[in-house]
């Protein structure tokens, strides 16, 4: 099956495309290699860079606020925030760069000395040295030595502190891989060393700051306490003991408790005595807790329930006026007469104790309220008293941190020890391997860049010059207007191309480059060598186009024969009649003219209406169909590219049956797109110089592309039954594998 679904002619000639890249490959690697040598050699020419890096962390130091007492939290979070944003790490970061700072390492490490940063003491290699001579690399004579070499300097250094860390790296290169592991670590050490020497004269002026104003506090101090002590005195706002409320006040407080004991001892008297006389109303005074708790009370219910027990067993065997009865009866009486008097004197003891209750609660009332008058009396001093407190408070409150801070900055002074803002995290180190130049990795990438450019080159112009099929008028006939119904001479379509570049898209059978070309005409003597023939190409799609100088009975009886020996031999296989005049060799087939393939190049029939079965054979077949007056021209070469495309995918083999000169359009429309060209000859010989073609060319077409044969001496009532019977034998032993 073709590999191309249509003959547009801007489809891309991948076979042309590779020609080019085959021709122009020596050159590409050539050229490749040459620059891949150039950028080595260049390299070499260039003295090596090394890298070290050193990281500082910027950590919270303490207290910002350097008049804030040790210890002390309060305001102190914000303020350390402040300092470890990703701005205030910034400002660290552009503190590095500053000039100060490369100015003291570039005298520590004596770089004005070398060549690298003084280029007027001469070229650093030898790369440099041919660019100075070329005069493409000069030196500025009006610029000064320190500005000079701090520019080298800067040019080398390379601070930046990394995405979401608080951490600064500070990276320098440099031809001596000691000197740059130096000067990343100088760099670190000497800003860590200036963040201290700033914080120690921070805390010597904290000192000399805060010692007149310790002095002045302890005087302020002083005289407000007198005051505070004076003005108790004079005012009799005394304190007792420990307590640091006047006297009044704490009695105040201690009658206060003492009421609220009594008040609620007296609730709790007077809710026993109210439910000991409700008990004792209702008739069941054992029921009260004192009762239940009384020893006497309980000694005596022991006694009645004892004297109960024996009056109840005398009575069941002596008369109510027996003496003993009688004596029972009297002391049952008497035992409750007695339990009776001892629950009346515990409900009165209850009431007496709820009437003590109430009188002590009225007692401390009338203490309470006294005391409550006279502290009343003494609010306006009170008041004067807690103002005059709470400047002296505030005062000491001041004075101690003052203190506190002066202590604490005074031993840090004397020990040297600073809060830490900047520490060190990973030291330089040399480095063995440079960072520039990687000679192997920059050689290769020049070596595939260039080799990819040049490519792209060949094949854009390629494709300019002719890599799509078709593209140019040049190289295919000019079909654009012309009616290729009628005569086309073969001497003219020689003369505009060979066939290869005028059909453009090359078949199946297409030879590769370096390979032998083919013999250019196989000759054959019957259908069945011929079906044979064509059982051996490809499985689906292969077009075939059979031609005769006369479009005759026995050219339709030769292709049924091959048709039906590919049938036989499980190919299956359409018969299509091209005949735009109409005349056709569907009658031979003994199926109507019409519909046929000149109504599908029109459109005005499908598929369906035009493939028909031949009578007694399992071949189809689409007849020529209606008559084109206009003829086929170069406007329908798309759409008859489609439907043979279309045919490609339903049917193994397609064979075309055309006279010479009709056999000639069609390949011309096609561009050549057949896999076999067969020519019918009678007695040994083409009859007509149209298929009496030189050595590779086919209808007047020079093509190397399409296997050529000629049929001659066929008998075709006598091949088709010898072809069937070989085809099914050949597709039986194809069921059997």
């Amino acid at each position: 099956m073709h590999t191309e679904p249509s003959a547009s002619p801007d489809d891309i000639d991948l076979t042309t495309v590779s020609r080019s890249l085959r021709r122009a490959g020596p050159k590409l690697v050539g050229v490749s290699l040459l620059a891949a040598g150039l950028t080595y050699l260049g390299l070499s020419l260039v003295a090596p860079q090394y890298q070290a890096q050193s990281e500082l962390a910027i950590v919270a130091r303490g207290s910002a606020n350097p008049f804030a007492a040790p210890g002390t939290t309060a305001g102190n979070s914000d303020q350390v925030a402040s300092r470890m944003d990703k701005e205030a790490v910034n400002t660290h970061v552009r503190a590095l760069l500053s000039s100060e700072l490369a100015e003291r390492i570039i005298v520590d490490q004596g770089l004005a000395q070398r060549r690298e940063f003084n280029p007027v003491l001469g070229p650093i290699d030898t790369m440099d040295g041919i660019l100075r001579a070329l005069g493409l690399v000069s030196i500025k004579s009006n610029e000064a030595e320190s500005d000079r070499v701090l520019n080298a300097f800067n040019r080398r250094l390379e601070v930046y502190s990394p995405k979401e860390s608080r951490a600064i790296t500070i990276r320098f290169t440099s031809t001596d891989p000691e000197l740059s592991a130096d000067i990343a670590n100088g760099i670190a050490e000497a800003y860590r060393e200036r963040l201290a020497k700033a914080t120690m004269v921070e805390t010597d002026g904290v000192q000399q700051a805060l010692g007149p104003r310790i002095a002045t506090l302890t005087t302020e101090v002083g005289e407000a306490e007198s005051r505070v002590a004076s003005f108790r005195a004079s005012a009799g706002l005394l304190r007792g003991g420990s307590q640091k409320t006047p006297v009044n006040e704490q009695q105040l407080g201690d009658l206060t408790t003492e009421l609220t004991r009594v008040n609620a001892a007296r609730s709790a008297s007077e809710a026993r005595a109210r439910t000991a006389r409700e008990l004792l109303r209702r008739g069941n005074p054992e029921v009260i807790p004192e009762v239940s708790r009384s020893p006497l009370i309980q000694s005596l219910i022991q006694q009645r329930v004892t004297v109960e027990r024996d009056l109840l067993k005398l009575s069941a065997s002596m008369k109510p006026a027996h003496p003993v009865i009688r004596q029972l009866s009297a002391d049952l009486t008497a035992v409750k007469r007695q339990i009776s008097g001892e629950i009346a004197n515990i409900v009165a003891s209850l009431d007496k104790e709820a009437f003590v209750a109430a009188e002590q609660e009225a007692a401390i009332r009338g203490s309470l309220d006294k005391i409550k008058t006279e502290v009343a009396g003494n609010t306006t001093d009170e008041v004067e008293l807690r103002q005059l407190e709470a400047i002296a408070t505030a005062k000491r409150s001041e004075l101690e941190r003052l203190q506190s801070q002066f202590e604490a900055n005074r031993a840090r002074a004397d020990s040297g020890v600073v809060p830490v803002e900047a520490q060190i995290l990973t030291a330089a180190r040399p480095s063995s391997l440079p960072v520039f130049p990687r000679k192997l990795p920059y050689t290769f990438l020049v070596l595939t860049a260039t080799l990819l450019f040049g490519t792209a080159i060949v094949i854009t112009v390629g494709l300019a010059k002719g890599a799509r099929s078709g593209s140019s008028p040049a190289h295919r006939p000019d079909r654009s207007n012309d009616n290729f119904a009628g005569p086309f001479p073969a001497s003219a379509a020689a003369s505009r191309s060979p066939l290869g570049v005028v059909l453009g898209m090359p078949s199946r059978h297409a030879a590769g480059a370096g390979e032998p070309v083919r013999s250019p005409f196989t000759v054959l003597d019957s259908p069945a060598a011929l079906a044979e023939r064509l059982l051996a190409s490809a499985t689906t799609g292969h077009r075939s186009l059979l031609t005769s100088t006369t479009a005759d009975a026995r050219l339709a009886r030769v292709a049924l024969g091959v048709a039906e020996a590919l049938a036989a031999g499980g190919r299956q296989a359409i018969l299509l009649d091209w005949s735009p005049a109409g005349a056709g060799l569907a009658p031979h087939f003994g199926v109507p003219r019409s519909p046929g393939f000149m109504d599908l190049l029109a459109g005005t029939a499908s598929f369906a209406e035009s493939v028909r079965w031949v009578p007694g054979s399992g071949v189809h077949v689409i007849a020529s169909g209606a008559a084109r007056t206009d003829g086929v021209t170069a406007d329908d070469a798309e759409q008859l590219n489609l439907l043979l495309d279309a045919l490609d995918e339903a049917y193994d083999h397609i064979i075309v049956l055309a006279g010479s000169e009709a056999a000639r359009v069609l390949f011309a429309l096609t561009e050549g797109r057949f896999d076999t060209g067969v020519v019918l000859v009678e007695d040994g010989r083409a009859t007509g110089r149209v298929l009496d073609d030189p050595a590779h060319s086919f209808l007047g077409f020079e093509t190397r592309d399409v296997d050529l044969v000629r049929l001659v001496g066929t008998h075709p009532a006598k091949d088709r039954g010898k072809a069937s019977s070989r085809g099914r034998a050949e597709a039986a032993a194809s069921s059997a594998a």
